[in-house]
């Protein structure tokens, strides 16, 4: 790279370079340590990308999304706000909006797929606006609680969208939030390998520290931090195996039927001492009772 790109966190243009993966360079901060893709897509790109073909996989494992992470999270955000408006960006086929209505939040959300929006509206019932969340002329401090279930990873500007975010809750709002986590020992070991590295539609990569100092500029208070694991050693060979050739590749595919049974870790929350690969995060606006 000839020349560095400008951070969009603390705006430097001081980079270092981080990994490369389908052929796009990520690269890492040297004065805040946010590691983001050198090359963002653009929107047009984007529009395409969040085909059926991009949902469809999705679609067929909304059992392990409603079971293992959505029904946590709703419970979880229930024993803070409720009843209230929630307003779900990046909602993708509605499955967490369908159980905030199903336990008495008034649910809405916003989604940029065409096919995602229209499924959920369909087979759902849900109200859905199809677009960017700036488009959807939401009245300001209109909504108890706003949910990011891995959406500021695919955002092109996340200081500009949390601002956005911040002026539509109220002052006593709720923002919960999921996002891949490049801290985790799993990112580090795993390197380009790492199932959420994915920098055509992944284009910021937080951890602890980057995401607490967004919130903070963005005008939020950060009242639970939290980590699952998402990406099991099986995956991680999986992944390694697939680009090797040989023994090696023999050797790496036994390890993943030998990791296998370690797969029953995905998705839970780990305590404190143990970091997962997906940061779940709850805050409030600054000056916010909750």
């Amino acid at each position: 790279m000839s020349e560095s790109p400008v951070c969009n966190l603390c705006r430097h243009a001081d980079t270092e370079w981080y990994c490369r993966k389908d052929g796009i360079d990520v690269v890492r901060c040297r004065y805040c340590g946010l590691i983001f893709a050198a090359t963002l897509q653009k929107n047009e790109d984007l529009i395409k990308h969040y085909s059926d073909d991009y949902f469809e996989p999705y679609l067929k494992t909304q059992s392990v999304h409603l079971k293992k992470r959505f029904k946590k999270r709703i419970q979880e955000i229930k024993q803070v706000v409720f009843p209230g408006r929630l307003l779900d960006v990046g909602c993708g086929a509605g499955f967490f909006l369908k159980l905030a209505e199903d336990i008495g939040y008034t649910a809405e959300g916003v989604e940029l797929s065409q096919y995602a929006a229209k499924y959920a509206r369909s087979r759902l019932g849900l109200h859905i606006f199809q677009g960017e969340l700036g488009d959807a002329c939401f009245a300001p401090r209109s909504f108890d609680i706003i949910t990011l279930w891995h959406i500021l990873e695919h955002v092109r500007d996340p200081r500009n969208f949390l601002t956005q975010v911040e002026a539509l809750l109220k002052e006593d709002g709720l923002l919960a939030m999921e996002v891949p986590n490049i801290g985790s020992t799993v990112a580090r070991m795993a390197g380009a390998h790492w199932e959420l590295m994915a920098p055509k539609e992944h284009f910021y990569y937080f951890d602890a520290k980057t995401l607490k100092q967004y919130l903070e500029e963005s005008g939020f208070k950060v009242i639970r931090m939290q980590t699952f694991i998402w990406t099991t050693p099986a995956m991680i060979f999986r992944a390694k195996a697939a680009s090797r050739n040989g023994l090696s590749r023999f050797l790496l595919y036994s390890l993943v039927a030998l990791a296998w049974c370690l797969s029953f870790i995905r998705f839970r929350n780990l305590p404190a001492s143990i970091t997962g690969d997906v940061l779940t995060v709850y805050a409030v606006k600054k000056g916010g009772t909750v």
